[in-house]
């Protein structure tokens, strides 16, 4: 009886799977971003940092993405370029990477986003700050 007991037991712990991580695999939910930043232009309506809110330091700046990954962020006077991207090789979340120069204020922008949500008119995302676990929350909203 004793070694039908660890057979038995020894079936129920095979068969239960070790690799079970559905709850880690990314879904592809905000892949449409790839479509939907590059129609149009966009504003950045809202960047906090902590406590610290960054929105007007880009009041002025218009945004348009491109098919291609890049972006640029424009005034009347001054026009700075840099790269996006749609990542979702990232266990934990799907991502938009930003990347401009160390240029204020563009440095604050510049990071692995995960993506919270992704509309037509709104694409919101967030990070958590490296340095000292502050949630940094940016919002780009359509033209």
């Amino acid at each position: 009886m004793k070694k039908l007991l660890i057979l038995f037991t020894a079936i129920v712990f095979a068969s239960c799977s070790s690799n079970d991580d559905s709850g880690d695999a990314n879904t592809n939910e905000f892949e449409n971003i790839k479509t939907t930043l590059p129609e149009g232009e966009w504003k950045i309506t809202r960047l906090i940092d902590g406590e610290s809110d960054h929105t007007t330091a880009f009041e002025s700046f218009i945004f348009t993405f491109n098919q291609d990954g890049t972006v640029f962020a424009q005034t009347d006077l001054f026009t700075e370029a840099g790269t996006w991207k749609y990542d979702n090789s990232s266990n934990s979340a799907e991502e938009l990477d930003l990347l401009f120069s160390e240029t204020p204020p563009f440095d604050e922008i510049n990071d692995d986003w995960d993506i919270v949500s992704v509309t037509n008119s709104k694409v919101e995302l967030k990070d958590v700050s490296g340095g000292n676990g502050d949630i940094e929350l940016l919002t780009f909203t359509k033209l």
